[in-house]
């Protein structure tokens, strides 16, 4: 067999690395410091409102905010944003929809990885005003992460309760953000399920439409 040219070699490896670099997207620092006051932030928490939903494009920089208080890295990488049973990676997962693509947020190296060049925005849920967000988060129990959890109430029950804490986390994140966010569980779940690939014992509960003010 022929080899390779230096060049031909050298080629490849540059399509390979532009193919990797177009898949896994390095999100910015998270901003850790400044905005309101927890308390500050719970007392004016509030769902936007459907009717007057705010269309405003949100900056990579805050969506690296809002990802990274939804269930990424803190204590110096030795811990979670949110409190995670039995010292596991979340078992839940949060993608990305955007008019660009979806995307699946990694919290412990903070990137995103492509799933899919599609607009899907118009098909996640019926709700018309959540289409014309400019960001979607969807969030998912991950099935086979649930399955290492032995005991069966809390494999019923805590990927619940943990994207109820990752939820809460991003609607006080979005509100020192001054980003307008809005809870929804009437999102289509098969035609998520089939848009981002996931297997069968993966459960898409809810997304966040959300938008700056």
């Amino acid at each position: 067999m022929k080899k390779m040219s230096a060049f031909a070699q050298c080629c490849v490896f540059l399509v390979f690395a532009a193919t990797a670099t177009a898949a896994e997207n390095a999100l910015p620092n998270p901003a850790v410091e400044g905005g309101k006051s927890v308390l500050a932030a719970i007392n004016s928490r509030a769902s936007a409102i459907r009717d007057q939903f705010p269309v405003n494009p949100i900056s990579m920089q805050d969506l690296s905010t809002l990802l990274w208080a939804a269930s990424g890295r803190n204590r110096g990488g030795n811990g979670w944003t949110v409190p995670v049973g039995m010292g596991k990676d979340p078992y839940c997962t949060v993608y990305v929809a955007k008019s660009d693509g979806v995307f699946r947020y990694d919290g412990k190296s903070h990137h995103l990885t492509e799933v899919s060049k599609e607009n899907i925005m118009s098909g996640i849920t019926s709700q018309a005003f959540a289409s014309k967000a400019p960001v979607v988060l969807i969030f998912v129990i991950d099935g086979g992460k649930m399955a290492e959890i032995s005991d069966p109430i809390r494999r019923a029950s805590w990927g619940y309760l943990l994207i109820g804490c990752m939820t809460e986390h991003v609607y006080l994140a979005a509100d020192s953000l001054n980003i307008g966010v809005r809870y929804m569980a009437t999102l289509n779940a098969d035609f998520v399920r089939a848009k981002l690939g996931l297997p069968a014992a993966d459960t898409p509960v809810c997304i966040l439409p959300m938008g700056h003010r």
